[in-house]
């Protein structure tokens, strides 16, 4: 190779060079666009699934998670029958609890929340009687969502202690 062929192509190949990284650029802007959609869907997919959950609608709830779902936080096998019989469960030991989300957090196919339940103890709970006074606790909930921006895994976090505390089941440290 001669000197004027050498400096050919290297002059066509730093003429083709912004054009290469503008479009590496350009390639890497979208797929993070796409990142941040899929994100932002799978966040609003837990809001509505929990905004379901405080109206009663165990069916529109369910339609948030996937057939073979999984829950982890049980020892249990695949299948939404299993969360579906868990919030099932909750609501009919405490039939007005309502669920405010204080934080959630999205990113790729995973979302994860902060919660706060409030309800009234107006069914025996834990083999305490009911007192019709207010109970607040604290969940903190993840889950993975799969390609359709359903849940596919959940992990739950609840604080029991604050629940047993509230129902007099332990005694709560003195400040």
């Amino acid at each position: 190779m001669n000197r004027r062929e050498f400096i050919g192509i290297i002059g066509g190949l730093a003429a083709a060079w912004p054009f290469a990284a503008r479009a590496q650029m350009e390639d890497k802007v979208m797929e993070e666009r796409s990142r941040r959609a899929i994100s932002s869907r799978n966040k609003d997919n837990y809001l509505k699934a929990k905004a379901a959950f405080n109206q009663n609608d165990m069916a529109g709830c369910m339609s948030y998670y996937a057939p073979d779902h999984q829950l982890r936080s049980r020892d249990v096998g695949p299948g939404r029958q299993h969360i579906e019989r868990a919030l099932s469960s909750t609501r009919e030991s405490w039939p007005d609890l309502v669920i405010t989300v204080e934080h959630a957090v999205a990113e790729d196919d995973w979302v994860a929340g902060r919660c706060t339940t409030t309800a009234t103890h107006a069914r025996t709970v834990m083999g305490v009687a009911p007192t019709n006074r207010e109970v607040k606790a604290a969940f903190w909930d993840m889950h993975r969502f799969d390609a359709d921006g359903r849940i596919v895994e959940t992990w739950n976090l609840a604080d029991s202690l604050a629940i047993m505390q509230q129902l007099g089941l332990v005694p709560t440290p003195p400040k």
